[in-house]
């Protein structure tokens, strides 16, 4: 059985938490990143701005409906000229702020294009022209800033 005087010495000679960091300092000794610091810096957040995505899709399309070529308004209201941002490949995922799968659409060609209504339109490059996607799953999408030609199905 240790001594009861040694063991209270040896605890009166370590340092405290001052003293250790004080000399992590002198010496250069950094604590390390923790794991969460680290799976942060290895994926990065991408700042994504929806306001910017819809401006970019609405500047390309020149506030013309792709479907009908009315001209259309952004508004609140639901009327005929009321302009939409229509997804060609789905919102979910990367695809939900890429410009290049969007077009601007009316609101009367946005509901045939979503089958809102009776009767549903689909779109389709006129040239087989599509753009790979960057994500892992290698999906092919319409261009969108390509001509595109809308197809009634039902």
């Amino acid at each position: 059985m240790p001594d009861p005087q040694t063991a209270a010495d040896v605890l009166s000679r370590l340092p405290d938490q001052q003293e250790v960091d004080a000399i992590r300092r002198a010496h250069g000794f950094q604590k390390g990143k923790t794991r969460v610091e680290l799976k942060a810096a290895a994926k990065p957040l991408t700042v994504v701005d929806e306001k910017k995505f819809r401006g970019q899709v609405w500047h390309r399309d020149r506030n013309r409906c792709r479907c009908c070529g009315r001209k259309v308004i952004k508004t609140l209201a639901r009327v005929p000229e009321r302009g939409e941002v229509h997804h060609c490949s789905g919102r979910t995922g990367w695809l939900r702020y890429e410009a290049n799968g969007a077009i601007l659409a009316c609101l009367r060609c946005h509901e045939r294009l979503t089958g809102r209504v009776s009767e549903k339109w689909k779109i389709e490059p006129v040239e087989p022209i599509w753009w790979l996607s960057t994500s892992s799953d290698g999906k092919r999408c319409i261009d969108a800033r390509k001509n595109l030609k809308f197809v009634r199905v039902a």
